[in-house]
């Protein structure tokens, strides 16, 4: 367990900057919450009171007789300098600076932030804050934050930015629909930050799910190194914010116009195995189900309803969340049939009728088939208007439940819950008794499609990074001499080729590369050559050669051409990688040539990655079903095509000053692969 965790969250002594015993203070709102806590003392520092609320104030907490674990600061900003350095003086090894009037406030107040940060650092305390809502640990009853009261006790631990989500989450709480085992906000993470709670809720034997809202990333290498620890042992939940396409950088490449900064972090926060949602409803929504019921180990959901519109409205939305309502089979078709009435369909929707007086038994040997059946993956019975009113219902739901879990089923069950408000009482009585219970049919399957289970990757280690080539420019796009026999040195399968200064050396080059060519204008700064109409296919001799190369000329200007033998007719991919200023080299694989920018069907991954992680990448793409043989055509082996992504990633991580790299078309006819085009920028460092 992290020293910076334990002196937070289980403070033996804890000093309070800014105590007040005037109503309505800040100061006052915070000695009462920490003075609710049962474990630890609470010390009130003043500069000038001997006393607050009866408890002996000191005016430094140098002068405090006993060590201080936690100092937690609701005082000016001017003032939190000379705090921090007397935290020091008296060794407290964390402190929260719930304080504003630092970098949310401009150029002075980022400096006094960096100054604040600075000193803490130097001293070895660690910093919570500062602009931030504090810190909560429900079952040790510590409210170190600002808010009245504490939230319903659980499995969840929320890491946030914004204090309004600290609120969020005792308002979800107090309605039974969540509980947790911690809130940390972090406000401005002037230390403190989501790798740090990552690592320490990992610890925490409270915390059984991890719950993130995120409004910028501290250190994404360090975030993703952390999820892949965590993540195979506890689910993380992350809400990301700020994802408008405002932000997003100028690129001259394809690939680097595709990976829009949220895009990038959503594919590698989901790589490191992170579920990653929309919204705070659903975050909480997520958070709650994970905690009371396993996480969805396959696709396959079963259904049990009292009506068949409902029924056939979840199955239509499961389908188009990507999960699966499949038939049963005749044995467990009859198994149920036999508790349903003679009109009743054992078929999956299963639909119990109307035949309320037999709803209890209906639903709960229906839930009883199903979680004992390896048939299907999860169990929505769906709850509407007197099945849900009906209190034998909601306890054979509930007793069929206990009993999956005692017999060790790792199988969810998540309620669809539609009824009115009379219905409140069993509601949360399917809460309390670790059943999930969503509004509506698309809420029910919003949630439980965000509650797969994922396994972060498991990225190849890297080797020793190569240097820059000798004769390479500083920084720019690199010419074609240049990058063609780079990439032929990293073992990629280019297209043969050959540079040209005219027509005629043009011609030669063509029958050393073999008929037919393909004839290329190579000009400065031309990157999108189709558009620009400086490519010319299916060139068979030299007469069309010589044509070629003097149209590019009168169009162009003069200038040399790249020949290329002519790759076989197949599926056209894009490859290629962008350095992310936060997590780095991200790798990016899609549908190439004219396809590339007006589909944007891509997918992304933080290199390097392995065979294993390209062959789920390309299952991501929506066209992937091109890579099966559309229309006839040859399939393409994914197996060659993912370890050709493979060593990609490699390559770019071994060569950081490789800014972008844009592969695009790659030619895929069966097992063959062949790179027709490729751009790439550098940049020294």
């Amino acid at each position: 367990m992290s020293d910076w965790g334990t002196a937070a969250f289980a403070p033996r002594r804890i000093a309070l900057f800014g105590a007040s015993s005037e109503a309505g203070k800040v100061g006052r709102v915070l000695f009462e919450n920490l003075l609710a806590n049962r474990f630890a003392e609470v010390v009130p520092i003043h500069r000038s009171a001997k006393e607050v609320l009866g408890r002996t104030a000191y005016s430094s907490v140098v002068d405090v007789p006993a060590q201080v674990d936690l100092a937690v600061v609701v005082t000016p900003s001017a003032t939190t300098l000379g705090i921090i350095e007397d935290c020091a003086r008296a060794q407290v090894p964390a402190a929260i600076v719930l304080s504003g009037g630092f970098a949310e406030v401009g150029p002075t107040g980022a400096e006094l932030e960096a100054n604040l940060a600075r000193i803490a650092r130097a001293a070895q305390v660690r910093l919570i804050g500062p602009n931030c809502f504090g810190l909560i640990d429900a079952h040790r009853g510590l409210n170190a934050s600002m808010a009245m009261g504490m939230p319903a006790a659980g499995g969840v631990s929320l890491f946030t930015q914004s204090g309004s989500y600290g609120m969020a989450a005792f308002s979800r709480s107090k309605e039974g629909a969540i509980g947790f085992a911690k809130v940390l906000s972090a406000g401005n993470k002037a230390d403190v930050n989501e790798v740090d709670a990552v690592r320490f809720y990992g610890e925490d034997p409270h915390t059984r799910v991890i719950a993130l809202v995120l409004e910028s990333l501290a250190d994404g290498p360090g975030l993703v190194a952390a999820l892949r620890e965590v993540t195979p042992n506890k689910p993380v939940v992350i809400l990301k914010t700020g994802r408008s396409r405002a932000g997003q950088r100028a690129a001259a490449s394809h690939t680097a116009a595709l990976a829009q900064d949220f895009a990038v972090t959503r594919a590698v926060l989901r790589q490191a195995g992170a579920i990653l949602v929309d919204d705070g409803l659903t975050l909480f929504d997520v958070a709650a189900a994970l905690d009371r019921q396993p996480p969805l180990r396959g696709r396959r959901v079963a259904i049990i309803s009292n009506s068949g519109g409902t029924g056939v409205e979840l199955a239509d939305l499961c389908e188009a969340a990507g999960l699966e309502v499949p038939a049963l089979s005749s044995g467990l078709r009859e198994t149920i049939a036999s508790h349903l009435p003679a009109h009743g369909s054992a078929a999956n929707p299963i639909d119990v009728t109307t035949a309320w007086q037999r709803f209890p038994e209906m639903y709960g040997q229906s839930v009883r088939a199903l979680m004992a059946s390896d048939e299907v993956d999860a169990v929505i019975p769906v709850l509407l208007q007197r099945s849900a009113l009906d209190e034998g219902v909601v306890e054979a739901v509930i007793a069929q439940s206990e009993a999956a879990k005692a017999m060790g089923s790792d199988k969810p069950l998540h309620v669809c819950w539609a009824a009115p408000a009379e219905g409140e009482a069993l509601r949360q009585r399917l809460l309390a008794n670790g059943v999930p219970c969503h509004d509506w049919a698309a809420r029910t399957v919003r949630v439980l499609a965000h509650c797969r289970k994922t396994a972060p990757d498991a990225p190849p280690k890297v080797d020793e990074p190569w240097p820059i080539p000798p004769g390479f420019p500083d920084e720019g796009w690199l010419e074609p001499e240049l990058l063609f026999p780079l990439l032929a040195s990293w073992g990629l399968p280019l297209a043969a080729w050959r540079l040209v200064a005219d027509a005629h050396s043009a011609a030669d080059a063509a029958s050393i590369v073999g008929y037919p060519v393909v004839l290329k204008a190579v000009r400065k700064d031309l990157l999108h050559k189709t558009e620009a109409g400086a490519v010319r296919l299916g060139l068979v001799d030299a007469k069309g050669i010589s044509e070629a190369f003097a149209d590019f000329g009168s169009r162009l200007g003069p200038g040399p051409a790249m020949v290329q033998h002519q790759a076989d007719r197949g599926v056209e991919l894009m490859l290629g990688a962008v350095r992310d200023p936060t997590f780095g080299p991200v790798l990016v694989c899609g549908l190439g040539g004219i396809w590339t920018e007006l589909i944007g069907d891509v997918s992304m991954r933080m290199c390097p990655i392995d065979a294993t992680e390209a062959g789920r990448a390309l299952g991501e793409l929506r066209g992937g079903a091109l890579l099966d043989g559309s229309r006839g055509g040859e399939p393409v082996d994914r197996k060659g095509l993912s370890d050709l992504m493979s060593k990609v990633s490699m390559c770019v991580a071994r060569a950081p000053w490789c800014r972008e790299l844009d592969l695009n078309p790659v030619i895929a006819t069966g097992n063959r692969f062949v790179i027709v085009d490729a751009r790439m920028r550098i940049e020294r460092f």
